[in-house]
Formats: C-alpha cells, structure tokens, sequence
C-alpha cells in the first residue's frame, strides 16, 4: 500500500513541478505539460513494479524515449539523481528502432502508425517494456498504454504480453491500472 501511495505522490508531486517550474523553449518546441510530468513519473515508477530478467548489474537502466523533445526532458528531470535495483537510471533517445533493443522500458509517443509499427517491432521478442500512449501502441502490443480519461492520465496494462518476453508485472502495479488485458480478460 504505500508503494502505491509513493506512486501517486509522485504523480501529484509531477503535476505540481510542471506547473510551478520549466524554463522556456523555442517556439518550434513546446514545453513539458503536467501531463508530460505524470507520465515521466508513471515511467519512473514502473521501474519499481515490473521485473526483468536477470542482466548486467554495472549498466545503467534505460529508459527510451521516442517523443517529443519537451516529453524526454520531463522523464530526464524525473530520473535525476534516481536509481533502480541499485543501478542508475539514464534516460537515452534510440537514433534507430534496432538501438530500442538495448533499452528497457521504450516509451513511443504519438507517431505516425507505420512508425510505431517499426519502433515497437524492432524491440518486440526481448526483454524491453514496451509503452505507448495510443491507441495504434496499444494495437501492436504495446505492453502498457497511457491514457487520458476524465482529464486523468491513467494507464492499461496487458501483463501476458509482457511475460512472454520475461517482464513480469508487479500485481500492486496491476491493481492501479484502468484495464487488464490478455490471458484473463479485460477489466
């Protein structure tokens, strides 16, 4: 229970900072939005409730983003300084779907179908924790999608697909998600 107090703490504490801080941007970029914010947490959090299998501890933990610029400086302000499993988090922008490979959690944002269907492909068959934020990420097996209901960034979770690559999902994470899908239907 108080794993899951933490989780929305830090929902709430996100919301909070993107509404009080973020420098300017160019006018070709937007800045990080509240829900940009709740989202790098949710990201962040997931770290603590899925496990992976068993890989070279000395490495830092990735977490990909294939985003806007503005979403992946709210997931790197999210990150700082934060661990998992005693390794460093970094925050890294894959320059090609087969670089997703190396990554653990790959979050793909609103893109086009067909690229979606590369990035999410690219890194499908290994252990990488694939999450997206529409209904075309969710399609092509996204294992977590984000999304907006009564102005809340909520999330469905679809832990068969996960596991057959070797993710397992905590089941305090499972309780706080919107819809389960998969291997026992929705809820």
């Amino acid at each position: 229970m108080a794993a899951l107090t933490r989780l929305r703490s830090l929902a709430c504490a996100a919301a909070l900072a993107a509404c009080l801080a973020g420098a300017p941007l160019g006018a070709e970029q937007r800045t990080a939005t509240a829900e940009d914010n709740i989202k790098a947490a949710f990201l962040f959090n997931f770290t603590k409730f899925v496990e992976w299998p068993a890989s070279d501890q000395t490495q830092p933990f990735r977490i990909c983003t294939v985003a806007e610029p503005a979403f992946g400086a709210a997931v790197e302000r999210t990150i700082e300084g934060e661990t998992t499993g005693g390794r460093p988090i970094e925050h890294v922008t894959p320059p090609n779907p087969d670089a997703a490979r190396g990554c653990h959690i790959l979050f793909v944002g609103h893109l086009d179908s067909d690229r979606i269907e590369r990035w999410l492909g690219a890194a499908r068959g290994v252990p990488v924790l694939l999450v997206g934020e529409s209904r075309a990420a969710w399609d092509r097996g996204a294992h977590i999608n984000f999304v907006v209901d009564a102005n809340r960034v909520k999330f469905d979770v679809n832990p068969s697909a996960a596991s057959r690559v070797g993710l397992t999902v905590s089941s305090k994470l499972l309780r706080v998600a919107r819809t389960i899908a998969g291997g026992g239907g929705a809820r």
